[in-house]
């Protein structure tokens, strides 16, 4: 079964975060939640979530310091945060999504996953002479597709029923990529109107990954 995308929560109010952690797992995601940024610190030493959902008001470190902390580490500085705080002055959080409180679950569900659309849209994998070559395309609406092009000339195009689940059987497939020896070379970042962009492999890309993986 494709693995959930894994949401790491942080809240210091026990309400909201209950009330998070059972909306987000009904909505077919893994959730971890903690209560302040120490706990979230010690977890993100053992595990790299999807998204962080990160409140600013939190006991023993602040949310800002988390932050930064965050982005200083080199296993989740990539990882998109989505800050929700009912503080009325916020201090600068590049990169971060923010949302201010309140905030009810749907809210917050349709964030994470316009966030994960806008996430990297491509990835080359190459073990030797061999690459593969990964594409996930979002389209509105519910529909998504990932396309695998290698090693070789081989090729596949898998439809998802949603973006859920064409992110889980992306994390498969990139295990499996992983566990054969495979490493990550270069992945593609898009920016402004490109985010917004469907991606689509053009067929000059599709004859220069087949030349580079024969």
């Amino acid at each position: 079964m494709p693995r959930r995308p894994l949401l790491l929560v942080v809240e210091d109010d026990k309400v909201l975060r209950d009330l998070y952690r059972v909306a987000l797992s009904l909505s077919h995601f893994a959730v971890h939640a903690c209560e302040d940024g120490l706990d979230a610190l010690h977890y993100l030493d053992q595990s790299r979530p999807d998204v962080i959902v990160l409140d600013l008001d939190l006991p023993r470190i602040s949310g800002t310091v988390l932050y930064e902390e965050i982005r200083a580490r080199r296993r989740a500085d990539r990882v998109p945060i989505i800050v929700v705080t009912g503080l009325p002055e916020i201090p600068p959080l590049p990169g971060a999504v923010v949302l201010r409180k309140p905030v009810t679950p749907d809210q917050l569900i349709k964030e994470i996953e316009e966030t994960l659309v806008r996430r990297d849209r491509q990835w080359l994998y190459a073990r030797g002479k061999q690459s593969v070559l990964l594409f996930r395309v979002a389209y509105p609406g519910p529909n998504a597709r990932l396309l695998v092009f290698g090693p070789g000339r081989a090729s596949q195009d898998h439809d998802c029923s949603d973006l859920v689940d064409c992110f889980g059987l992306q994390a498969e497939i990139e295990r499996e990529l992983v566990a054969e020896g495979y490493q990550l070379l270069a992945r593609d970042r898009r920016s402004g109107r490109d985010r917004r962009a469907v991606a689509r492999a053009g067929n000059d890309r599709r004859r220069e990954l087949a030349e580079l993986s024969a």
